[in-house]
């Protein structure tokens, strides 16, 4: 793949138009208080532009994924709202690890190190895998 396929690809997983998801509907500080009670030791980031991606993975790597418990989807979110181990300023995008956990109704995507809390409306897309990870 060359240089101009693979920003083409990874232009597609940030900006296409995805299938429409609702996010958490709570206001912030309710929602702090919520990811608290259900993650009582875990950093939580609050986002919002958030797209859920669902990864195309060669099978070793998808077996790979799931043998560790994970499935192969991560968040990419284009704003930071609060942080709670301070990763990254508000306003700063983020893209999560895989994913461990989610609860769509409330909004909440956990991977192994974090819980995000989806706010507002989001999309999901899917996209190859190494064109995600490529994203940092």
């Amino acid at each position: 793949m060359d240089v101009k396929e693979l920003v083409g690809q990874a232009w597609d997983a940030l900006y296409s138009e995805g299938t429409p998801m609702p996010g958490c509907q709570l206001a912030e500080a309710e929602a702090v208080i919520e990811v608290q009670r259900r993650f009582p030791r875990k950093p939580y980031c609050l986002v919002r532009q958030w797209a859920l991606i669902d990864l195309e993975c060669p099978a070793a790597a998808l077996t790979l994924i799931e043998r560790s418990g994970r499935r192969p989807t991560v968040v990419f979110a284009h704003c930071i709202v609060s942080d709670s181990a301070h990763r990254g300023p508000p306003g700063n995008w983020i893209r999560s690890t895989f994913e461990v956990s989610r609860d769509d109704s409330a909004g909440l995507f956990e991977s192994r190190n974090t819980v995000y809390v989806l706010l507002g409306p989001g999309t999901r897309r899917t996209a190859p895998l190494g064109v995600v990870m490529s994203i940092h």
